[in-house]
């Protein structure tokens, strides 16, 4: 998945001197910390009241070409672990919840709970189908939590920009169908398994 993941190129200088580059990519939280500092107090009520509060923790970085490659060749999918010269390191859902601070237990974001649920959401769906990125961010940013209206289409779609952003990225330019799923009901985001939904998507791209 990593490979086809779109980077920009940087190169960096330090007292001078230029050093190897390292790669912005689309899973990054550097937007998503700008983001965070731009909403409002009742909009990050909201967020955290969604289970989102661990993203205000995000460390901005930038990760190096060859490490980040590094990790992408040492990476088995049969197993899911990233093999090295100390051992090897297990990746599951149980770990992704525990390091981003998300629910890792309740259902996931089925096709036939989807489908089941799709009449109720699909008007809401259609509203954000062909969605950018930056239109989701400036949405996100836009729409005031005054009404139980507008805090149902702030949830979609702050739920949306953080998988398109960090947590389920990919190459797909407009919002990716499996991104979908997730605002079909936003009564309670928090109950839903978020951790195993993030792993079953870094494995299906990353056999793709």
């Amino acid at each position: 998945m990593a490979r086809k993941t779109h980077v920009q190129k940087e190169k960096k200088k330090h007292n001078g001197k230029k050093y190897d580059k390292t790669h912005k990519m689309r899973c990054t939280p550097h937007d998503v910390a700008q983001l965070l500092a731009k909403l409002s107090n009742a909009q990050m009520r909201i967020m955290r009241e969604m289970d989102f509060s661990a993203l205000e923790n995000l460390s901005v970085f930038n990760v190096n070409i060859k490490v980040m490659m590094e990790i992408v060749e040492s990476f088995h999918v049969q197993d899911s672990t990233i093999r090295t010269n100390l051992g090897k390191v297990t990746i599951n859902a149980a770990k992704i919840g525990h390091a981003l601070g998300l629910n890792a237990r309740g259902h996931r974001y089925e096709q036939k709970l989807y489908n089941k649920k799709l009449s109720k959401g699909k008007k809401a769906i259609q509203s954000f189908k062909g969605a950018l990125l930056f239109s989701l961010k400036n949405m996100v940013e836009e729409i005031e939590s005054n009404s139980e209206e507008n805090i149902k289409k702030f949830k979609r779609a702050f739920i949306l920009y953080t998988q398109k952003s960090i947590l389920c990225p990919n190459s797909s330019t407009p919002i990716f169908p499996k991104h979908f799923p997730a605002i079909v009901d936003v009564e309670n985001p928090r109950a839903r398994n978020w951790a195993r939904h993030i792993y079953s998507f870094l494995l299906d791209g990353i056999k793709c």
